[in-house]
C-alpha cells in the first residue's frame, strides 16, 4: 500500500467503504430470507412451545408459592408447637414452685414428708422391650402400636365428604412415677432431719458437697440469704452417660470406632439404640423454713428430670400423630430443650444431655468445636476452668468441625451451645429468644435443609428470672422436604395438560411449508440483481471521484515540495471554491505569511542576537560560578553522606569475605558457593557504585530550563542527606499534596536549594541538641502556585539577623563549618533563575522557609 498511488488508494477505498458493505448487507439480506424461510416454517411451531413455557411457567410459579404459602405455614405452626412446649414446661415448674412453697408452711416431720411425696405422682410414656435384628442391622420390638383401623372410611354425610379426614389416636403404655426423686428438710448447718429419697434413704449433711448427687451440688453455699417465700432452683444435674458412636449403635458402627458391640454401655438414644443407659437427672428447688419468724431450716425438693423430657421427647412434630413413645433422632425431626445458658437438657440422644462426673463432681467435657480443643490441649488446664474465660458463641459457622478426639478417646459429646461452634444454629436459637419470645429460620444441616424452632420457657424463679428466656428454650428440627410433598403432587398434573397440543401445531406448520418456499426463491432472484446493479454503479463513481481528488492533492504536494526548496513565491492556482479549493487557498495564504516573517526575523537578529547573547552568557557565567562554588562547599559534607551511605554494604562486604574464607578453611569452598558469593559482592558492590552515581549526577550543572517534577527534586535531596540524618536521629516528614507537580526551571539547582535549607535545619537542631528532632516538608498547588514549605524545630532564627540571612557570604557558624553562600545561592537560584520568590519566617516550634514557584511558562 506504501508504494500505490493516490488515485489507485483512492479506488480500493471506494471499494472497502462502499462494494464490500454492499456485498456483506446482500450477503445478510440472503441470509435473513434463509432464516425467514425457517423461521416461517417453525412460526407455528414457535407459538406452541411459547403457549406450552407459558404453561410450564405458570405451573412452576404455582408450585413454587404452593411450596412457599405452605413452608410459612409449616414454620407458623411449629413455631405454635414450640412455643406450647416452652409454655407447659414453665407451667409445670411453677407447680413445683407451689409445691415448696406449700411445704415450707406446714409444721414437718417424716409423716408429712411421706404423704406428700406419694400423693405427687405423674404418668410418663413408656415403650416395650428392643433387641437388636442382625439381619436389618437395626433396633426392633414387638410392641403393637398401631391405631385400631376403621372399615369406613369416608364421610357419612354428603355434606361432610369434602377434603374428610381423622387420625386415631394411639393408645401408649404408661407409667405413673413420683414427680420427685427426694424431698428433705434439713436444718441451717445442713444437717438433714427428715427425708424421703429414691437416691439415699441415709441422713446427711448436705453443707458437704460429697453427700450431695452426684457429688455435685454446691447449693448450700446459695441458700443462707433467702428470704421468706424466696426459691432456689438448681441446674439440671446428673452424672454424664457417653457414647463412641454418633447415629445408630450398630455392630458394622461398633468394629469401625474400636469398641466391643455392648450398647447398654452407651448412652440411650431412643430409636438408635434403645437398650442404652438413660440420663438420670434432677432439678433442685430449696426455700427456707421459719418458726415464729425465726429462719429454722430448709425444705428440698428434688425434681426428677424425666418429667421435664417428657414434654420434647414424646412430641412427634412432622408425623400425623403429634405424640410418640420413641424418639428417632436419624431424619433430624424431633424436640429438644435448651437451659437459659444453652446447655442440652433434654434431647432423644441423652449422651447430648450435659452432666457430671460423680468422683470429680465436676461437669465433664462438652463436645468442642476444633478451633476451641486446640487451644484447650494447648493450655494444660482442667476443662472447666478453661472454659470459664473462654468467649461464648465465638464465630460459629458450618465451615467448622467437631473436635472428635473427645468422641473416639473418652465418647464425651455432651452439647454445650456456648461452644458448639461448629453449629450455628445455636447463636441462631439465642438470637431468636433473646427477649423471651420465640421463632425461627431454616439452616443447611449435615447437607439437608431444616427448619429449626425455638421458644423460651417464662419460667423466672430464683437465678432463672435474672435471663429473659427463663429457664430455658425448647427448640424443634424438621426436614423442610417432608412439608413439599402436596406441592409437588401439583407440578405432576400440570405435566399431563402439555401433551394434547403437540400434534396440532405440527399440522399447521407441515401445510405452511410448499408456499413458503415459493415467495422464498423468488425473493433471492431479486436481491442477485439489484446487488450486481450497484455494484457497477460505485465502480463508475469510484474512478470518478479518485480522478478528481487525486489531481487536486497532486497540486498541492508539488506548492509543498518547491516552498520547502526555497521557493518562497510560488503559490497554487486555485479553480474551485469547494474543500480542496479551500485547502489550496489556506495554503497560499500560509506560505504568504511564513515568507513575510522570515525576512523580519533576519533583521532583527542581525541587530538584536550579539546584545542578548553577550549579556546571557555574562549572567550565567556569574550565576554558575556562585552555584558551583555553593557546591563545592557542600561537597565536604556530602562526603560524611557517601560514607553513611557505605557503611551498611561495606560490613555486609567484610562478612560475605570472612564466610568465603570459612569455607574455604572448612573445605566447603566450591563452584556454587563462590558463584554465591561473588553473586552478594556484586550486589554489594552495584548498590556502592550507585551511591556515587546519585551524588555525581547531583553536581552537574543544568545547561538549560527543563520542565521537571518538584516533588521528585525534594526526594533527589533528600535521598544525599538522609543518612546523616538517620545518624543524628532527625525525622524527615514529607507531605505531598499532589503526585506530580511540573515546573519549567533547573532540576539540579532546584535541589541544591533544597539541600542547603535542609543542611541548614539539620545543623541548627544538631547545635541546639534538639530533643526529638524533625523536619517537616511540605507541597501544594494553590492559585495556579505552587507552595513549597520547610519546618524545622531548632527554635527558629534570631530577630536581630533574619533579614540577612540571605546575603552573601552571612553566616553564624564557624568558618570551617560554612561560607555564607549557601542561603544566598539557594535566593539566586529561586527567584532569579526560576522567577520564584522565597522568604522565612519563625513559628512556635522553629524557622519555616516557604518557596513560591509560578505553574505558568514565563
Amino acid at each position: 500500500m506504501r508504494n500505490l498511488s493516490i488515485r489507485i488508494k483512492l479506488i480500493i477505498i471506494f471499494i472497502l467503504i462502499k462494494i464490500i458493505p454492499l456485498l456483506l448487507i446482500a450477503y445478510i439480506a440472503y441470509e435473513g430470507v434463509l432464516k425467514l424461510d425457517t423461521y416461517l416454517v417453525k412460526s407455528t411451531k414457535f407459538l406452541f412451545n411459547q403457549s406450552k413455557e407459558i404453561i410450564i411457567n405458570t405451573a412452576n410459579a404455582s408450585t413454587e408459592d404452593s411450596i412457599k404459602n405452605l413452608d410459612k405455614k409449616s414454620q407458623e405452626s411449629l413455631e405454635k408447637v414450640t412455643y406450647e412446649i416452652a409454655n407447659h414446661v414453665a407451667d409445670f415448674l411453677y407447680e413445683r414452685d407451689k409445691d415448696i412453697l406449700f411445704l415450707s408452711k406446714l409444721n414437718l416431720n417424716q409423716n408429712i414428708l411421706q404423704s406428700f411425696y406419694d400423693s405427687k405422682k405423674k404418668s410418663i410414656t413408656t415403650h416395650g422391650e428392643y433387641y437388636y435384628d442382625d439381619a436389618t442391622n437395626s433396633y426392633k420390638t414387638n410392641e403393637n402400636i398401631k391405631p385400631e383401623q376403621r372399615t369406613h372410611k369416608t364421610a357419612n354425610l354428603v355434606d361432610n365428604k369434602r377434603e374428610f379426614n381423622y387420625i386415631d389416636p394411639i393408645n401408649f403404655s404408661e407409667k405413673e412415677i413420683p414427680i420427685y426423686k427426694e424431698i428433705t428438710f434439713f436444718d441451717l448447718d445442713g444437717n438433714e432431719k427428715y427425708k424421703i429419697s429414691s437416691i439415699n434413704e441415709k441422713k446427711l449433711n448436705i453443707s458437704n458437697k460429697k453427700n450431695t448427687y452426684v457429688s455435685s451440688e454446691t447449693y448450700f453455699n446459695d441458700i443462707s440469704k433467702l428470704k421468706n417465700g424466696e426459691i432456689y432452683v438448681s441446674d439440671v444435674i446428673g452424672e454424664y452417660v457417653g457414647t463412641k458412636s454418633i447415629g445408630t449403635f450398630t455392630k458394622e458402627k461398633a468394629k469401625k470406632a474400636g469398641i466391643e458391640f455392648e450398647p447398654e454401655k452407651y448412652a440411650y438414644a431412643g430409636l438408635e439404640n434403645p437398650l442404652g443407659k438413660k440420663f438420670d437427672g434432677i432439678i433442685r428447688f430449696v426455700t427456707p423454713v421459719f418458726d415464729n419468724g425465726n429462719k429454722i431450716g430448709y425444705v428440698s425438693i428434688a425434681l426428677d428430670h424425666r418429667h421435664i423430657r417428657e414434654f420434647t421427647d414424646t412430641s412427634n412434630p412432622t408425623e400425623k400423630q403429634v405424640k410418640q413413645n420413641i424418639s428417632d433422632a436419624t431424619f433430624g425431626n424431633y424436640a429438644f430443650m435448651w437451659d437459659y445458658e444453652g446447655k442440652s437438657i433434654s434431647h432423644p440422644r441423652d449422651y447430648s444431655i450435659i452432666g457430671y462426673d460423680k468422683n470429680t463432681g465436676k461437669k465433664v467435657m462438652p463436645w468442642l468445636s476444633t478451633d476451641i480443643a486446640e487451644k484447650y490441649y494447648a493450655s494444660n488446664q482442667e476443662i472447666n476452668d478453661f472454659l470459664k474465660d473462654y468467649p461464648v458463641f465465638e464465630n460459629q459457622s458450618l465451615t467448622k468441625k467437631p473436635n472428635l478426639k473427645q468422641l473416639k478417646e473418652d465418647g464425651n459429646v455432651g452439647l454445650d451451645c456456648r461452644y458448639l461452634n461448629f453449629a450455628p444454629q445455636c447463636e441462631g436459637w439465642m438470637q431468636v429468644t433473646q427477649n423471651g419470645g420465640y421463632g425461627s429460620f431454616i439452616i443447611n444441616w449435615s447437607g439437608v435443609w431444616k427448619l429449626t424452632t425455638a421458644a423460651a420457657i417464662p419460667y423466672y424463679t430464683g437465678k432463672y428470672s435474672n435471663s429473659k428466656r427463663g429457664f430455658g428454650i425448647v427448640t424443634i428440627g424438621a426436614s423442610v422436604d417432608d412439608f413439599h410433598a402436596a406441592a409437588n403432587e401439583t407440578k405432576k398434573n400440570v405435566a399431563s395438560i402439555l401433551k394434547n397440543q403437540t400434534n396440532n401445531m405440527e399440522e399447521i406448520v407441515n401445510y405452511n411449508q410448499s408456499e413458503i418456499e415459493v415467495f422464498i426463491k423468488g425473493l433471492i432472484n431479486e436481491l442477485t440483481m439489484v446487488t450486481f446493479a450497484m455494484i457497477i454503479l460505485i465502480i463508475v463513481v469510484a474512478l470518478l471521484m479518485s480522478g478528481y481528488l487525486s489531481r487536486k492533492i497532486e497540486n498541492i504536494l508539488i506548492g509543498t515540495k518547491r516552498f520547502s526548496n526555497n521557493e518562497l513565491d510560488y503559490r497554487i492556482k486555485v479553480n474551485s471554491k469547494d474543500e480542496i479549493g479551500q485547502l489550496e487557498n489556506s495554503f497560499n495564504e500560509m506560505a504568504a505569511k511564513i515568507e513575510e516573517l522570515i525576512k523580519e526575523e533576519k533583521e532583527i537578529n542581525e541587530t538584536l542576537e550579539k546584545r542578548v547573547l553577550e549579556e546571557t552568557l555574562k549572567q550565567k557565567e556569574q550565576e554558575q560560578l556562585l552555584i558551583q562554588q555553593t557546591r563545592l562547599a557542600a561537597m565536604g559534607e556530602m562526603i560524611g553522606n557517601i560514607a553513611h551511605q557505605w557503611r551498611q554494604p561495606l560490613n555486609a562486604l567484610g562478612l560475605v569475605f570472612q564466610n568465603l574464607k570459612f569455607s574455604y578453611e572448612i573445605g566447603e569452598l566450591n563452584d556454587e558457593v563462590i558463584d554465591r558469593t561473588v553473586g552478594k559482592a556484586n550486589i554489594l558492590t552495584n548498590n556502592m557504585s550507585k551511591t556515587i552515581d546519585d551524588f555525581r549526577n547531583f553536581f552537574r550543572p543544568n545547561k538549560e530550563k527543563e520542565y521537571f517534577d518538584i516533588n521528585k527534586g525534594i526526594l533527589d535531596a533528600i535521598n544525599l542527606v538522609e543518612s546523616t540524618f538517620e545518624h543524628h536521629s532527625i525525622k524527615l516528614e514529607k507531605y505531598f499534596k499532589e503526585d506530580k507537580i511540573e515546573v519549567l526551571g533547573f532540576p539540579n539547582e532546584f535541589s541544591q536549594a533544597i539541600l542547603n535549607i535542609i543542611s541548614n535545619a539539620k545543623d541548627a537542631l544538631v547545635e541546639n541538641k534538639i530533643e526529638n528532632p524533625i523536619v517537616k516538608i511540605e507541597t501544594k498547588i494553590q492559585d495556579e502556585f505552587v507552595f513549597i514549605s520547610i519546618k524545622d524545630n531548632a527554635c527558629g532564627i534570631k530577630d536581630e539577623i533574619i533579614n540577612k540571612i540571605f546575603e552573601p557570604y552571612f553566616t553564624t557558624k564557624h568558618e570551617v563549618q560554612g561560607t555564607g553562600i549557601g542561603l544566598y545561592m539557594s535566593k539566586i537560584i529561586i527567584e532569579k533563575n526560576m522567577n520564584g520568590q522565597i522568604i522565612v519566617e519563625n513559628t512556635h516550634e522553629g524557622a519555616n522557609f516557604i518557596i513560591k514557584l509560578s505553574l505558568k511558562e514565563e
